[in-house]
């Protein structure tokens, strides 16, 4: 039984989310939230990986790239074919079951949005008050928290008043993170034009052979996995695919463009670093882009910490603009409680779902162990990945009814799949730990909520009388939707 109250009638226009979003703003928002405040920060996690290898760690990083084109250009089709947002939501439940859809959106609204979340806005609390505590003070964590709280606020609020602000932001923000990548570029390479000794001997034996014949095939599974996080967000345009104007084109034309860009800028950044830091300094920075800037910006330092903070901000609001859709799309296909359908009446944004967002990234905020979360979810990630590639695979033999106007070619998602595989298995059997035994808990528990509340269809006392009040108070009302796909 619906309990939500329905604004419209059978002769106004059909209640629907607006499509707002141009192809610029789909490139913004690809390389706004792909570019996080990961190349800024840590890059030493890839040459950790391949034991301070300067050739390898470049080959890491294009491979890293080139690897998240290939999934991102699987996603492209799916978009283009199923023009739902939600993603991999409505790529799974469309491909393997309503039950498979569930699972994941239980993961990701649950544990794996929600912690991100809240680990970007807490990167960006550490770098807004590092510059207010001297020496070797370090800012309290209350300071910090408040600060990555207000900022979380700021988002959900911003992309409760109107998506074309929001992708409007996240333009401008974009345009900053590409400015600071390009600032570092540039001192790196006039640096090394210069015939700085460091950068010359970090390129001049690259592929060193002391130390290559003994990386493992589990250190590259972690490279890998390091140097993907910081490409992490290539598949955040399907979340909104019903805001895109000509999804079908501009999804496409999006990743193409975005994917490619933001893998340029990487390679060349960690050029820039590579020419002025040695391998083992690199190796030892918990923040690469600050100890480049104390040795090459002198008293402009400053400015790289601001672009952290901008940074952050913008793959903050990415997250929000795509992710922050997956309790709503989840909803309305009668997976998660009714309330979180909702669309404003008037502003058109999705705010229950959004700020059920917040409220959980607030929860993971406040004890400010996220990490251990993080690293026990993040494999499931690219679980799901590999789940969506094949699933171009099964709609197409499936579901042929579903015609697309972009289709990749097959050797893509089976390469995708095979990868997929590598980068779940590799990092479990380098550390096995129980940790990723409690993640396959969690995710499968899933199913006790799924049988009850939504296969059996069970109301939970008193969820009519929330859902009619928060619905009021929020003035929203449900959309005029029914999938398509089916």
């Amino acid at each position: 039984m619906d309990n939500s109250i329905n604004c419209t009638t059978p002769n106004e226009n059909k209640f629907e989310l607006k499509r707002k979003i141009g192809i610029w703003s789909c490139i913004g928002l690809l390389a706004g939230t792909m570019v996080g405040s990961g190349i800024f920060v840590s890059p030493a996690g890839v040459m950790q990986s391949v034991d301070g290898n300067v050739g390898l760690t470049l080959c890491l990083w294009t491979a890293c790239g080139f690897l998240s084109l290939l999934a991102a250009l699987c996603y492209a089709e799916l978009g283009a074919k199923i023009s739902e947002s939600g993603a991999d939501f409505a790529y799974h439940r469309i491909a393997y079951g309503k039950p498979v859809g569930f699972l994941y959106a239980w993961t990701s609204i649950l544990v794996v949005r929600s912690t991100g979340n809240a680990a970007t806005a807490y990167t960006f609390g550490l770098y807004l008050t590092g510059p207010f505590y001297q020496g070797d003070c370090a800012p309290p964590a209350v300071v910090v928290k408040l600060s990555a709280a207000i900022l979380l606020l700021v988002i959900t609020i911003l992309n409760s008043y109107s998506v074309k602000a929001s992708a409007q932001f996240q333009n401008v923000f974009t345009v900053a993170k590409f400015i600071a990548m390009a600032i570092i570029i540039l001192g790196g390479f006039i640096s090394l034009g210069k015939g700085n000794p460091v950068g010359q001997s970090n390129f001049s034996d690259a592929f060193d052979s002391d130390n290559i014949y003994g990386i493992t095939f589990a250190q590259i599974s972690l490279g890998f996995y390091q140097g993907l996080f910081s490409y992490d967000g290539w598949n955040n345009l399907n979340y909104v695919a019903e805001e895109v104007k000509e999804s079908h084109r501009n999804i496409p034309r999006g990743i193409i463009i975005a994917v490619p860009l933001v893998t340029g800028f990487y390679i060349m950044v960690n050029v820039a670093y590579l020419a002025v830091l040695t391998p083992t300094e690199i190796m030892n920075s918990q923040a690469v882009a600050i100890s480049f800037a104390d040795r090459v910006l002198g008293r402009f330092a400053w400015i790289i910490p601001l672009c952290v903070c901008l940074s952050t901000s913008g793959s903050l609001n990415g997250s929000y603009l795509s992710g922050g859709r997956m309790p709503f799309v989840a909803a309305r296909a009668g997976q998660w409680p009714s309330i979180f359908e909702m669309v404003h009446v008037h502003l058109y944004t999705p705010i229950p779902s959004l700020i059920l967002n917040t409220t959980v990234s607030l929860l993971f905020l406040i004890p400010g162990d996220f990490d251990t979360l993080l690293a026990a979810f993040s494999f499931t990630a690219w679980t799901f990945y590999g789940m969506s590639a094949v699933a171009v695979i099964v709609l197409r033999y499936r579901r042929k009814d579903l015609e697309s106007p972009y289709k990749v070619p097959i050797i893509i998602p089976i390469i995708v799949t095979m990868m997929s595989i590598f980068l779940v298995v590799g990092p479990i059997v380098e550390s096995p730990s129980v940790i990723y035994l409690y993640a396959l808990i969690f995710i499968m528990s899933g199913l006790l909520v799924y049988y009850p509340l939504v296969h059996k269809q069970c109301s939970i006392p008193g969820s009519a009388s929330i859902t009619m009040f928060t619905q009021l108070i929020s003035n929203s009302a449900p959309t005029d939707w029914e999938s398509k796909f089916d």
